[in-house]
Protein backbone atom coordinates (compact mmCIF):
# COMPACT_ATOMS: atom_id res chain seq x y z
CA UNK A 1 0.00 0.00 0.00
CA UNK A 2 1.39 3.40 -0.94
CA UNK A 3 0.13 6.64 0.60
CA UNK A 4 1.50 10.02 -0.40
CA UNK A 5 1.07 13.35 1.34
CA UNK A 6 1.57 15.10 -2.00
CA UNK A 7 -1.87 16.15 -3.37
CA UNK A 8 -0.97 15.00 -6.87
CA UNK A 9 0.71 11.81 -5.67
CA UNK A 10 3.77 12.79 -7.71
CA UNK A 11 7.22 12.35 -6.25
CA UNK A 12 9.97 14.88 -6.55
CA UNK A 13 13.51 15.25 -5.29
CA UNK A 14 15.44 12.72 -3.24
CA UNK A 15 13.52 10.04 -1.32
CA UNK A 16 14.93 8.40 1.84
CA UNK A 17 13.46 5.07 2.98
CA UNK A 18 13.06 4.02 6.61
CA UNK A 19 12.13 0.52 7.77
CA UNK A 20 9.81 0.53 10.78
CA UNK A 21 9.71 -2.62 12.92
CA UNK A 22 7.99 -3.44 16.19
CA UNK A 23 6.93 -6.20 18.57
CA UNK A 24 9.44 -8.94 17.74
CA UNK A 25 8.61 -10.83 20.95
CA UNK A 26 11.58 -13.15 20.72
CA UNK A 27 10.73 -14.52 17.28
CA UNK A 28 14.17 -14.85 15.70
CA UNK A 29 12.90 -16.58 12.54
CA UNK A 30 10.48 -13.77 11.79
CA UNK A 31 13.09 -11.12 12.55
CA UNK A 32 15.59 -12.80 10.24
CA UNK A 33 13.08 -12.72 7.39
CA UNK A 34 12.31 -9.04 7.97
CA UNK A 35 15.97 -8.00 8.23
CA UNK A 36 16.79 -9.91 5.05
CA UNK A 37 13.95 -8.17 3.21
CA UNK A 38 15.11 -4.76 4.48
CA UNK A 39 18.66 -5.50 3.36
CA UNK A 40 17.56 -6.67 -0.09
CA UNK A 41 15.72 -3.38 -0.55
CA UNK A 42 18.89 -1.43 0.31
CA UNK A 43 17.34 0.31 3.33
CA UNK A 44 19.88 1.45 5.91
CA UNK A 45 17.68 3.35 8.39
CA UNK A 46 15.67 1.14 10.76
CA UNK A 47 13.43 2.34 13.60
CA UNK A 48 12.45 -0.26 16.19
CA UNK A 49 9.42 0.42 18.42
CA UNK A 50 10.22 -2.09 21.17
CA UNK A 51 8.91 -5.29 22.75
CA UNK A 52 12.01 -7.14 21.63
CA UNK A 53 12.23 -10.27 23.75
CA UNK A 54 9.22 -11.33 25.81
CA UNK A 55 7.38 -14.33 24.43
CA UNK A 56 7.54 -18.06 23.89
CA UNK A 57 10.59 -18.17 21.61
CA UNK A 58 14.29 -17.07 21.57
CA UNK A 59 14.97 -13.80 23.42
CA UNK A 60 18.76 -13.91 23.55
CA UNK A 61 19.01 -14.98 19.91
CA UNK A 62 16.95 -11.92 18.98
CA UNK A 63 19.26 -9.78 21.12
CA UNK A 64 22.23 -11.05 19.11
CA UNK A 65 20.45 -10.27 15.84
CA UNK A 66 19.68 -6.72 16.98
CA UNK A 67 23.31 -6.15 17.97
CA UNK A 68 24.36 -7.03 14.42
CA UNK A 69 22.07 -4.44 12.82
CA UNK A 70 22.41 -0.79 13.87
CA UNK A 71 19.02 0.82 14.38
CA UNK A 72 17.18 3.43 16.42
CA UNK A 73 15.38 1.65 19.28
CA UNK A 74 12.96 2.49 22.06
CA UNK A 75 11.58 0.15 24.70
CA UNK A 76 8.07 -1.26 24.94
CA UNK A 77 5.96 -2.37 27.87
CA UNK A 78 7.33 -5.92 28.01
CA UNK A 79 10.91 -4.64 27.88
CA UNK A 80 10.13 -2.50 30.93
CA UNK A 81 8.47 -5.50 32.60
CA UNK A 82 11.57 -7.62 32.02
CA UNK A 83 13.77 -5.01 33.68
CA UNK A 84 11.31 -4.68 36.57
CA UNK A 85 11.38 -8.46 37.07
CA UNK A 86 15.19 -8.42 37.15
CA UNK A 87 15.26 -5.50 39.59
CA UNK A 88 12.82 -7.19 41.98
CA UNK A 89 13.11 -11.01 41.79
CA UNK A 90 10.59 -11.41 44.63
CA UNK A 91 7.79 -9.63 42.74
CA UNK A 92 5.06 -11.63 41.04
CA UNK A 93 5.93 -12.31 37.41
CA UNK A 94 3.67 -12.79 34.42
CA UNK A 95 3.62 -16.31 32.92
CA UNK A 96 6.70 -17.02 30.84
CA UNK A 97 8.81 -14.26 32.38
CA UNK A 98 11.13 -16.61 34.28
CA UNK A 99 12.24 -18.33 31.09
CA UNK A 100 12.84 -15.03 29.27
CA UNK A 101 14.84 -13.50 32.13
CA UNK A 102 16.95 -16.64 32.47
CA UNK A 103 17.78 -16.61 28.74
CA UNK A 104 18.83 -12.97 28.46
CA UNK A 105 22.46 -12.02 29.05
CA UNK A 106 23.50 -9.16 31.30
CA UNK A 107 24.69 -7.35 28.19
CA UNK A 108 21.22 -7.56 26.66
CA UNK A 109 19.64 -6.29 29.86
CA UNK A 110 22.10 -3.41 30.07
CA UNK A 111 21.36 -2.50 26.46
CA UNK A 112 17.63 -2.29 27.27
CA UNK A 113 18.37 -0.09 30.27
CA UNK A 114 20.10 2.40 27.97
CA UNK A 115 17.08 2.94 25.71
CA UNK A 116 14.44 5.69 25.92
CA UNK A 117 10.68 5.06 26.00
CA UNK A 118 10.04 7.64 23.27
CA UNK A 119 12.18 9.60 20.84
CA UNK A 120 12.10 11.60 17.60
CA UNK A 121 13.95 11.04 14.34
CA UNK A 122 15.11 13.39 11.59
CA UNK A 123 12.42 15.99 12.29
CA UNK A 124 9.85 13.69 10.66
CA UNK A 125 9.03 10.93 13.15
CA UNK A 126 7.72 10.82 16.69
CA UNK A 127 8.46 7.34 18.01
CA UNK A 128 6.52 5.61 20.79
CA UNK A 129 5.50 2.07 21.63
CA UNK A 130 1.98 2.63 22.92
CA UNK A 131 1.02 6.28 23.31
CA UNK A 132 3.26 9.32 23.86
CA UNK A 133 2.51 9.05 27.59
CA UNK A 134 2.29 5.30 28.18
CA UNK A 135 3.97 2.17 26.81
CA UNK A 136 0.97 0.07 27.90
CA UNK A 137 -1.93 1.90 26.24
CA UNK A 138 -3.13 1.79 22.65
CA UNK A 139 -2.84 4.94 20.57
CA UNK A 140 -5.13 3.87 17.74
CA UNK A 141 -7.45 1.31 19.29
CA UNK A 142 -10.17 1.70 21.91
CA UNK A 143 -11.09 -1.47 23.83
CA UNK A 144 -14.80 -1.63 24.69
CA UNK A 145 -17.21 -4.29 25.96
CA UNK A 146 -18.35 -4.65 22.34
CA UNK A 147 -14.94 -5.10 20.80
CA UNK A 148 -11.90 -3.16 19.63
CA UNK A 149 -12.43 -0.03 17.53
CA UNK A 150 -10.15 2.60 15.99
CA UNK A 151 -10.48 6.06 17.53
CA UNK A 152 -12.08 8.68 15.32
CA UNK A 153 -10.21 11.57 13.71
CA UNK A 154 -11.03 14.11 16.41
CA UNK A 155 -9.91 11.82 19.22
CA UNK A 156 -6.62 10.98 17.52
CA UNK A 157 -5.89 14.64 16.82
CA UNK A 158 -6.48 15.38 20.51
CA UNK A 159 -4.32 12.43 21.62
CA UNK A 160 -1.40 13.68 19.48
CA UNK A 161 -1.88 17.43 19.89
CA UNK A 162 1.53 17.99 21.50
CA UNK A 163 3.47 16.21 18.75
CA UNK A 164 4.95 18.43 16.06
CA UNK A 165 6.37 15.67 13.83
CA UNK A 166 4.24 14.67 10.84
CA UNK A 167 4.59 10.89 11.18
CA UNK A 168 3.73 9.28 14.52
CA UNK A 169 4.97 5.71 14.92
CA UNK A 170 3.37 3.32 17.40
CA UNK A 171 3.18 -0.41 18.03
CA UNK A 172 1.77 -2.42 20.94
CA UNK A 173 -1.49 -3.62 19.32
CA UNK A 174 0.35 -5.80 16.74
CA UNK A 175 -2.18 -4.73 14.08
CA UNK A 176 -0.73 -2.96 11.05
CA UNK A 177 -2.58 0.28 10.29
CA UNK A 178 -2.05 3.61 8.54
CA UNK A 179 -4.30 6.44 9.73
CA UNK A 180 -4.34 9.76 7.89
CA UNK A 181 -5.55 12.60 10.13
CA UNK A 182 -7.41 15.64 8.83
CA UNK A 183 -4.63 17.91 10.17
CA UNK A 184 -2.15 16.25 7.77
CA UNK A 185 -0.41 14.02 10.29
CA UNK A 186 -0.05 10.28 9.82
CA UNK A 187 -0.16 7.59 12.51
CA UNK A 188 1.51 4.34 11.51
CA UNK A 189 1.51 1.00 13.27
CA UNK A 190 3.79 -1.37 11.30
CA UNK A 191 2.27 -4.46 12.87
CA UNK A 192 4.23 -7.13 14.69
CA UNK A 193 7.35 -8.79 13.40
CA UNK A 194 6.95 -11.81 15.63
CA UNK A 195 3.47 -12.25 17.17
CA UNK A 196 0.55 -11.70 14.79
CA UNK A 197 -2.24 -12.10 17.37
CA UNK A 198 -2.76 -12.21 21.11
CA UNK A 199 -5.51 -12.33 23.71
CA UNK A 200 -5.66 -9.12 25.70
CA UNK A 201 -6.25 -8.74 29.40
CA UNK A 202 -7.70 -5.88 31.37
CA UNK A 203 -11.15 -4.54 32.13
CA UNK A 204 -12.53 -6.30 29.02
CA UNK A 205 -11.52 -9.57 27.39
CA UNK A 206 -10.43 -8.83 23.83
CA UNK A 207 -8.39 -10.12 20.92
CA UNK A 208 -5.80 -8.33 18.83
CA UNK A 209 -5.59 -10.05 15.45
CA UNK A 210 -3.68 -9.17 12.29
CA UNK A 211 -5.35 -12.11 10.49
CA UNK A 212 -2.24 -13.48 8.81
CA UNK A 213 0.84 -15.29 10.19
CA UNK A 214 3.33 -13.17 8.22
CA UNK A 215 6.15 -11.18 9.81
CA UNK A 216 5.09 -7.58 9.36
CA UNK A 217 6.91 -4.27 9.07
CA UNK A 218 6.51 -0.98 7.20
CA UNK A 219 8.59 1.22 4.92
CA UNK A 220 8.21 4.99 5.10
CA UNK A 221 9.87 6.89 2.28
CA UNK A 222 10.38 10.59 2.95
CA UNK A 223 11.04 13.08 0.17
CA UNK A 224 12.96 16.33 0.45
CA UNK A 225 9.88 18.12 -0.92
CA UNK A 226 7.63 16.80 1.84
CA UNK A 227 6.35 13.60 0.24
CA UNK A 228 5.53 10.67 2.51
CA UNK A 229 5.07 7.23 0.94
CA UNK A 230 4.12 4.23 3.09
CA UNK A 231 4.30 0.55 2.27
CA UNK A 232 3.10 -2.19 4.59
CA UNK A 233 5.20 -5.34 4.10
CA UNK A 234 4.25 -8.93 4.97
CA UNK A 235 7.13 -11.41 4.92
CA UNK A 236 6.82 -15.16 4.68
CA UNK A 237 8.95 -17.18 7.10
CA UNK A 238 8.81 -20.62 8.70
CA UNK A 239 5.93 -19.97 11.09
CA UNK A 240 5.34 -23.71 11.40
CA UNK A 241 8.77 -24.04 13.02
CA UNK A 242 8.12 -21.00 15.22
CA UNK A 243 4.82 -22.50 16.33
CA UNK A 244 6.45 -25.82 17.19
CA UNK A 245 9.13 -23.99 19.20
CA UNK A 246 6.48 -22.09 21.16
CA UNK A 247 4.66 -25.34 21.86
CA UNK A 248 7.91 -26.97 23.03
CA UNK A 249 8.38 -24.05 25.43
CA UNK A 250 4.95 -24.70 26.92
CA UNK A 251 2.91 -21.91 25.29
CA UNK A 252 0.22 -23.63 23.23
CA UNK A 253 -1.80 -20.42 22.79
CA UNK A 254 1.16 -18.57 21.24
CA UNK A 255 1.80 -21.62 19.05
CA UNK A 256 -1.65 -21.22 17.54
CA UNK A 257 -1.44 -17.43 17.25
CA UNK A 258 1.79 -17.84 15.27
CA UNK A 259 0.14 -20.24 12.82
CA UNK A 260 -2.99 -18.26 12.04
CA UNK A 261 -2.67 -14.62 13.12
CA UNK A 262 -6.08 -14.86 14.75
CA UNK A 263 -7.87 -16.47 17.69
CA UNK A 264 -8.63 -20.19 17.49
CA UNK A 265 -12.30 -21.03 17.90
CA UNK A 266 -11.98 -22.04 21.55
CA UNK A 267 -10.41 -18.65 22.42
CA UNK A 268 -12.79 -16.64 20.25
CA UNK A 269 -13.89 -13.32 21.76
CA UNK A 270 -17.54 -12.74 20.77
Amino acid sequence: MNNSSSPSGRLGGVMKPYAIISDIHGNSRALEAVLEDIQQRGINAIINLGDFFFGALEPEKVAAQLREHPMLCITGNTDREILEAVADPSAKRKPGMDRVVADLSEGSLEWMRSLPQTTTADGVFFVCHGTPESDNEYLLEKVTPNGVFVYNDEDLIAKTANIKEQVILCGHSHVNRVIWLSNGKIILNPGSVGLPAYLGTGKHRFAMESNSPHAKYAIVTVGDEGEINIEQVLCTYDWDAASEAAKANGNTDAARFLLYGRMPKDLRVD
